[in-house]
C-alpha cells in the first residue's frame, strides 16, 4: 500500500512510501481509507517530539480485516462504513490507504452520513453539551462566530463572546452575560498562549477549566488558587493512562483506567446519535490530490 511518512524538521514535508497492509492483532480492525482527517497535533507532536511517522489518526473508511477477538463479537464486518481514531504516534496511521484501529474506538457510520467530517473540538462540545441540556453555554470564538452563533439555542439562555475584543472587554462581556450567575466550570479547547488564564479568572466560584494540550504547565500566578486546572488526555482511551511527565492529572487513577471502556461507550453513544438524526458532523474542506495532499492539510 501507498503511505505517507511526515517529517516535521527542519521544514516539514511528506515522504510517500510503499508499506505492507496492517495485519490485525486480536483487537484491531484494518479499514481501508477513504478520508484522513487533518489535525493540529498530526504535526505538532512530532514537531516536539522530532519524531518522523504517518502521524494521521482520524479516519473512517470501509472495514477490510479484523482481528480474531474484534471478530469474535459480530459487532464490525468486513464492508462496514466506520470511523475511528487510531492510536496515535503508532505504526499504521491514517495517512494511508489502509489504517488499523482497535476496535473499541471505531464506530459504524449511517448511510446518511458522509466519510467526510470534520474535527472542530469546542463545536463538538457545544453540541453533545446540548445533546446533555446543559445551559446556558457562553462560546468564546473568533473567526467562526457566524457558524458557532448558529449551534447556540437562544431560547435556554447560550451567548456567544468574540475574545478579539481583546481580553478585559471579553472578561467583562461574560460577566454581564453571567450576571447573578456563578461559573464554574470552563473548557478551553486552544490550550496555546495562556488561554486558560483570563478562564480561571472569570471562574468566581472557584471551580475547574479543563485543558487539552499535555504541552504546558499551567502553573501561572495570575490563576485564582481555588481554581483546578485538570488536563485531558485523549491518548488515555487506548493506554488507560497518563505519561509521567504529563502535567495537572486526575488524582484518581481508577478513573483514568477506565478510559477505555468510557471510549467504547462513548464512540456507539455517538453512532446512534448520528442514526436517529441528534448529532451530525462539522462543515468541511476537502484537500485534492489524495496522500499527496497531506502536506497541504497540515
Amino acid at each position: 500500500m501507498k503511505e505517507i511518512i511526515v517529517h516535521p524538521l527542519p521544514i516539514l514535508i511528506t515522504e510517500l512510501v510503499d508499506s505492507p497492509i496492517p495485519a490485525p492483532h486480536a483487537d484491531d480492525i484494518v479499514i481501508k481509507v477513504a478520508v484522513a482527517g487533518s489535525n493540529v497535533k498530526d504535526w505538532a507532536h512530532i514537531t516536539a517530539m522530532k519524531l518522523s511517522i504517518n502521524s494521521g489518526d482520524d479516519t473512517a473508511g470501509i472495514v477490510y480485516a479484523l482481528g480474531k477477538d474484534a471478530a469474535k463479537t459480530g459487532e464490525f464486518h468486513i464492508g462496514d462504513r466506520v470511523a475511528a481514531f487510531h492510536p496515535m504516534l503508532t505504526a499504521g496511521g491514517a495517512y494511508a490507504e489502509y489504517v488499523v484501529a482497535l476496535a473499541h474506538t471505531l464506530f459504524k457510520l449511517p448511510v446518511a452520513t458522509s466519510f467526510e467530517a470534520s474535527s472542530a473540538l469546542g463545536c463538538f462540545v457545544i453540541k453533545l453539551a446540548k445533546a446533555s441540556n446543559i445551559h446556558p453555554i457562553i462560546a468564546i470564538c473568533g473567526g467562526t462566530t457566524q457558524h458557532v452563533s448558529s449551534l447556540l439555542d437562544r431560547a435556554q439562555g447560550d451567548s456567544i463572546v468574540d475574545y478579539r475584543q481583546g481580553t478585559e472587554a471579553m472578561k467583562e462581556s461574560v460577566s454581564k452575560i453571567l450576571r447573578d450567575l456563578k461559573a464554574a466550570h470552563a473548557l478551553d479547547c486552544i490550550s496555546a498562549k495562556g488561554t486558560w488564564v483570563p478562564l480561571a479568572q472569570m471562574l468566581e466560584l472557584g471551580g475547574q477549566v479543563s485543558v487539552v494540550s499535555g504541552a504546558n504547565a499551567y502553573d501561572e500566578p495570575e490563576i485564582p488558587r481555588n481554581v483546578a486546572i485538570k488536563y485531558t488526555y485523549v491518548g488515555a482511551a487506548h493506554s488507560g493512562g497518563y505519561k509521567p511527565s504529563m502535567p495537572k492529572q486526575p488524582s484518581d487513577k481508577a478513573l483514568v483506567g477506565s478510559a477505555p471502556e468510557f471510549a467504547f461507550v462513548f464512540f456507539r453513544y455517538i453512532a446512534r446519535m448520528l442514526a436517529q438524526g441528534k448529532f451530525e458532523g462539522h462543515p468541511y474542506e476537502v484537500v485534492p490530490g489524495g496522500l499527496n495532499g497531506v502536506k497541504v492539510g497540515l
